[in-house]
């Protein structure tokens, strides 16, 4: 994410927009690079709800908010900017196999790898009766969670 900035202004466009056309595909195409980049935003917002356990989403789509705005992100920069300046075909599937990876780590995010779903059932794997390892909020009831009963 925060190599979007990067990745945007790494190498200038102006020598490149040689016609009306060019240039208004530029600047009507930059409605996708900013409503992308707000999303991302937007979907880093809605994965941290979902680890907090806030958000009443499935991992699935806390996953989605974030990953699929920054793939359109790469490819939108990739169309406008990038493609015009990358020589060979290695430099010119940069950032659409990259866009493909990201999309594909939208499935990652089950807990299956990490086990981060297992704290959330109240106290983990060792055994601890009080739930004191789970996320905040997580406890339901009484003794715990900072008095936020």
């Amino acid at each position: 994410m925060f190599a979007a900035w990067w990745i945007y202004f790494v190498v200038p466009v102006h020598g490149h927009l040689r016609s009306n056309r060019q240039a208004f595909l530029w600047g009507y195409g930059h409605y996708l690079v900013f409503a992308s980049a707000a999303a991302i935003g937007a979907g880093l917002e809605v994965a941290v709800e979902h680890a907090v356990g806030k958000a009443h989403i499935s991992t699935l789509a806390a996953a989605a908010a974030v990953t699929l705005p920054t793939a359109l992100y790469l490819l939108t920069v990739w169309a406008l900017h990038a493609r015009h300046f990358k020589v060979g075909i290695a430099q010119q599937l940069v950032l659409p196999v990259t866009a493909l990876l990201v999309i594909c780590c939208t499935f990652l995010g089950d807990g299956r790898c990490s086990g981060g779903d297992r704290h959330r059932s109240g106290g983990g794997d060792r055994g601890d009766a009080d739930g004191a390892h789970g996320p905040p909020g997580a406890l339901q009831g009484g003794g715990g969670a900072g008095g936020r009963d």
